[in-house]
């Protein structure tokens, strides 16, 4: 698979109905840009606070520029956060996806831009996850910029729809790549940045998918469960170095990555016989029932970066190991 290299940016049955819905939480938290409905969040807009929950700390974020990542982005800025923002900016860096396209070069700009025009010390970096080098000169550019590192979002993340039998090897590959190998190349890169500051946060970003079988999405559910596996294991052996490590299991949220045509497929809904509009309606009656939140039947990309921020700051101090659902209620559905 092409490697960028970095460069730097300164300053309606009930079986079929079932299935739908274990199809439609196989791609929840996928970082990408928000569509659609709203539902309520306690985050607003506006430039950074005076004394902020992370006035002085530097963050690294990785898939920033749509959706939940740049979500963290603006609100790590709007509480005084230096904020580092990293994406791959390249749609030709990965196989294609039906009906979406990760963002390019010209999008990743402006998301820069966007943070910046909250946080002025904002640093943009295009590079590639995948790419362990790359991650390591991002977190040196960093330091070097900013005077050190204490908080890695590790967000960006990747899907293939597939059944477990029917999946190629690029399938595979291409999502773990992105999905596990990613965020350990982020967490690698960081620890020692977070070492010589006393300590920090490690966030990554999983899924709800993460925490039941999915039907239809054999590598993404799977590549998400590795994600919490790595991140409990980074807090059991980094805790001595006062280094937290937590996961988000984010659930249905309003990207287009989820409303993509793909997704819908996965889901049963046939695209072809109805409008977008249609099409979205179905999808969110299917996972509707099973949200006890579910007043609208998507979070925004906001509700993720609410839960990252507590993770981020003082306020999780005692916090590490753990899985933060933030999933409109769908993790009552399970135990764990």
């Amino acid at each position: 698979m092409t490697v960028q290299k970095t460069s730097i940016e300164t300053p309606q049955n009930n079986d079929l109905n079932r299935r739908a819905v274990l199809a439609g939480v196989g791609t929840l938290g996928i970082a990408a840009s928000a569509t659609g409905a709203v539902h309520a969040q306690t985050e607003t807009e506006g430039n950074v606070m005076e004394n902020g929950m992370l006035a002085g700390k530097v963050a690294l974020v990785t898939g920033a520029a749509r959706g939940i990542g740049l979500s963290v982005a603006k609100t790590y800025g709007r509480h005084g956060a230096k904020v580092v923002m990293l994406d791959i900016a390249d749609p030709s860096a990965v196989p294609p996806v039906e009906g979406f396209r990760i963002a390019n070069a010209e999008e990743f700009q402006a998301a820069i831009e966007e943070v910046r025009a909250i946080a002025p010390d904002t640093l943009g970096i295009t590079a590639d996850v995948r790419d362990r080098a790359a991650l390591a000169n991002a977190v040196a550019q960093a330091t070097e910029t900013f005077g050190g590192l204490d908080i890695a979002v590790a967000n960006a993340g990747y899907v293939r729809w597939h059944g477990f039998a029917d999946g190629t090897e690029e399938d595979w590959k291409s999502v773990y790549d992105v999905n596990v190998h990613g965020v350990f190349n982020t967490f690698y890169a960081a620890i020692p940045a977070l070492r010589q500051r006393g300590g920090g946060s490690l966030i990554s970003l999983s899924s709800i998918a993460g925490r039941i079988g999915v039907i239809g999405n054999g590598a993404y559910n799977s590549s998400k469960w590795a994600v919490i596996g790595m991140t409990k294991q980074a807090a059991l052996e980094l805790g001595a170095d006062h280094i937290r490590a937590n996961a988000i299991a984010p659930g249905p949220v309003n990207t287009p990555m989820y409303r993509s045509e793909g997704q819908k497929r996965s889901m049963g809904i046939d695209v072809a016989a109805l409008s977008e509009v249609e099409a979205n309606a179905a999808q969110d009656a299917m996972l509707n029932p099973a949200l006890p939140l579910g007043e609208t039947p998507a979070s925004e990309p906001q509700a993720i970066a609410n839960t990252a921020l507590y993770l981020a700051s003082d306020l999780s101090a005692d916090v590490s190991g753990a899985v933060l659902d933030t999933a409109l209620g769908y993790n009552a559905n399970y135990t764990g």
